[in-house]
C-alpha cells in the first residue's frame, strides 16, 4: 500500500463540535482552525453556514483573515428541500455564499430515513440528491456526498442505497463517503460492503465512522483497505454520543503501519503538540491513553519493562514516539526537548540556536512547571514571558506587595453577590493601595489591577479579558486539587489577542497569576517602557 494517498477531512469543527459539554466560540474555532491546517489534514470542515448563525459569521471571518497552507475549507450542509429546486433554496444558497471550495452534502441514503425522517417519497430523494449535486457543481464547487446511514441502509435496501451513490456520481460528486452514522458496524461488515460499492462505481470512496461499537479506527482502515481514499474524523475522537474516529490514530496507522500518505509531509510528527492545543482550546482535558498522542501512550513502569527498555526501547513499543511528537516517559530525551524549546522559541521570533546552557534552562523550567499542571500549547504568551525571563529581557511594570478578595452575598437574595479586591502594589515610582469591585472575586480583581496602573501604563485600557477557562488538574483530590486558569485576551485596538496560563491551589490564585501576565505581556508587546 505504499503508493496509496488517502485524503484525510477533518470535521472536528462541525461533527466534533456536537460532543455533548462542547460549545465552540467563533473565536475558538478560528483559533483551533489553523492547527487543523499545521496538522496536514487535507480538507477542514468548518460547520453548516446558513443553518447555524455561529457558523456563517466563522465561514465570512475564515474568507477574511485565515489563509491555509496544507488544507482546503469545506462548508457542510443538506440537500434541498422536497419541493423545492436547488437554485432556490436558501441553505443551498449560503453555501455558495461561504465561498469554501468544498461543499459536503448530506444526504439520506437509508430509503427508510427518507420516508420517515424527510417524508418524501424515494424517486424524489434521488432527485434531491442529484439536483443539488449538480447545482452545486456548475457553480465551481467540489462537492463530496455524506451517505448518511449508508451501512445500515445498504444492509436493508442495498439496490436503493446504491441509487442514491450512483445519482450523486452522475451529477459529479467528486467523492461518495459511506457513513456507518449510528456506528454499529464491525470491521468486517465494512470491508464486505466497501468492496461491493467499489465494483460498482469508478467514483472516490470515502468512510465517516462513529465510534459506538469502539470500531472506529479499525472500520476507517477496513475500508481504506476495501478501496476507499478519503477518510472523514475529528481530532482526539470528538463527536456526539462515543465520538467520531479519531482521525490523528487513523492518519499514523496509514503512515506508520501501511507506509500511506495521509498528513502533509513532515506534519505526523506535530501531532501530539497539535492535540493537546486543541484540548485547552475545547477545554477538554486529553485523554492520557489515548492511541498515540496520550501522555501515557509510551509510559513505561520501573520492572521488566525497565530493564528491557534500557537495552532498545523498541522492544516495548510499537513504533517511536518520535514519529507523532510523543515521548517515551521514563528516558525522556534532552535534545528533543531542547529541540522543541528552540522551534517554539523561533516560532515566537527568538533565535535560541546554539544556546545550549539557556535551551538546557528552559527545558529543565518548563518540565518542572508542567509537572506542577502547567501548560503551554495553548498559553503561548505566558511561554515568551518565561523565555523573557530566562534571557534577562523581562521587564519589570510594577511589584505587588499584597492582595486579597472578599466575597459577600445577601442571604435574601442570592443573586445580589459581589466581590471586593484590595491590592497594594508599586508602580511608577508610588505605592498605591486601591480596592476593586466585580461580580466576582477575578472581576474584582481586574477591576483593582486596572484601577492601580491606569495612570502609569494607560495601554492596559487596551487590554480585555474575552475567555476563562478553568481545570481542575486532579479531580480525585476535590476541593483540594490544583487548578488551572487559561486566560484569554485582546488587544481591542489590533484585534490580536493571546493566552496565559496560572496554576494554584485555588481558582482565586491561578486567575491572579494568569490575569497579571495577560498585562506582563501585553505591555511587553507594545514595548512599553518600565517605570517600575
Amino acid at each position: 500500500m505504499t503508493d496509496l494517498t488517502v485524503e484525510v477531512y477533518d470535521t472536528t469543527l462541525r461533527d466534533g463540535a456536537q460532543q455533548e459539554g462542547m460549545n465552540l466560540s467563533v473565536a475558538d474555532k478560528m483559533t483551533i482552525a489553523p492547527l487543523l491546517d499545521q496538522l496536514g489534514v487535507g480538507v477542514i470542515e468548518g460547520g453548516w453556514p446558513g443553518a447555524v448563525p455561529k457558523d456563517t459569521e466563522f465561514f465570512q471571518l475564515v474568507a477574511k483573515e485565515l489563509s491555509f497552507t496544507n488544507a482546503k475549507f469545506a462548508a457542510f450542509g443538506m440537500t434541498r428541500r422536497a419541493g423545492s429546486t436547488a437554485a432556490a433554496d436558501p441553505q443551498v444558497r449560503a453555501l455558495l455564499d461561504s465561498e469554501a471550495p468544498i461543499v459536503t452534502l448530506v444526504a439520506k441514503t437509508d430509503i427508510r430515513h427518507a420516508e420517515r425522517a424527510l417524508r418524501v417519497s424515494p424517486d424524489e430523494n434521488l432527485r434531491m440528491i442529484e439536483e443539488t449535486v449538480a447545482f452545486l457543481v456548475d457553480e465551481g464547487r467540489r462537492v463530496v456526498l455524506d451517505a448518511e446511514h449508508f451501512f445500515d441502509g445498504y444492509r436493508f435496501d442495498a439496490d436503493y442505497s446504491l441509487r442514491c451513490l450512483l445519482a450523486a456520481e452522475a451529477a459529479g460528486a467528486s467523492s461518495l463517503v459511506l457513513c456507518d452514522t449510528n456506528g454499529g458496524m464491525l470491521p468486517d461488515d465494512i470491508t464486505r460492503i466497501v468492496t461491493d460499492i467499489r465494483a460498482r462505481t469508478t467514483a472516490a470512496l470515502g468512510i465517516h465512522a462513529h465510534n459506538d461499537s469502539g470500531c472506529a479506527v479499525a472500520n476507517s482502515l477496513a475500508a481504506v483497505d476495501a478501496g476507499a481514499t478519503h477518510v472523514q474524523g475529528c481530532v482526539n475522537g470528538y463527536g456526539e454520543r462515543t465520538g467520531n474516529a479519531d482521525l490523528i490514530a487513523v492518519a499514523a496507522n496509514l503512515e506508520l503501519k501501511r507506509g500511506a500518505t495521509a498528513l502533509a509531509p513532515g506534519s505526523l510528527a506535530e501531532s501530539t503538540r497539535i492535540a493537546h492545543a486543541i484540548a485547552e482550546v475545547t477545554n477538554i482535558a486529553p485523554f492520557a491513553r489515548q492511541p498515540y498522542v496520550g501522555a501515557s501512550a509510551f509510559a513505561h513502569k520501573a520492572g521488566l519493562h525497565a530493564s528491557a527498555i534500557k537495552v532498545d526501547p523498541d522492544l516495548y513499543q510499537h513504533t517511536d514516539p518520535a514519529h507523532v511528537g510523543n515521548d517515551m516517559r521514563m528516558l525522556v530525551s534532552e535534545m528533543a526537548g531542547r529541540a522543541s524549546i528552540e522551534l517554539k522559541g523561533k516560532e515566537l521570533g527568538y533565535d535560541l540556536s546554539g544556546q545550549s546552557d539557556l535551551l538546557r534552562r528552559v527545558t529543565e523550567r518548563v518540565k518542572h512547571a508542567e509537572a506542577a499542571g502547567y501548560t503551554y500549547d495553548a498559553a503561548d504568551a505566558s511561554f515568551d514571558l518565561l523565555l523573557r525571563s530566562e534571557l534577562g529581557t523581562l521587564d519589570r511594570y510594577w511589584s505587588v506587595e499584597e492582595w486579597r478578595v472578599r466575597v459577600s452575598s445577601d442571604p435574601g437574595d442570592p443573586t445580589e453577590a459581589g466581590a471586593e479586591a484590595v491590592l497594594k502594589l508599586r508602580a511608577g515610582g508610588d505605592r498605591h493601595l486601591v480596592v476593586g469591585e466585580g461580580n466576582g472575586p477575578v472581576n474584582a480583581l481586574d477591576h483593582a489591577l486596572r484601577t492601580a496602573l491606569a495612570k502609569v501604563y494607560p495601554e492596559i485600557a487596551r487590554f480585555e479579558l474575552t475567555d476563562f477557562k478553568v481545570r481542575i488538574m486532579d479531580a480525585s483530590h476535590g476541593t483540594d486539587a490544583i487548578t488551572r486558569v487559561l486566560v484569554t485576551t485582546i488587544d481591542t485596538e489590533t484585534g490580536r489577542s493571546w493566552v496565559t496560563v496560572g496554576v494554584g491551589p485555588n481558582v482565586i490564585e491561578a486567575s491572579w497569576e494568569a490575569l497579571t501576565d495577560a498585562f506582563y505581556y501585553g505591555l511587553a508587546t507594545l514595548e512599553v517602557a518600565p517605570t517600575p
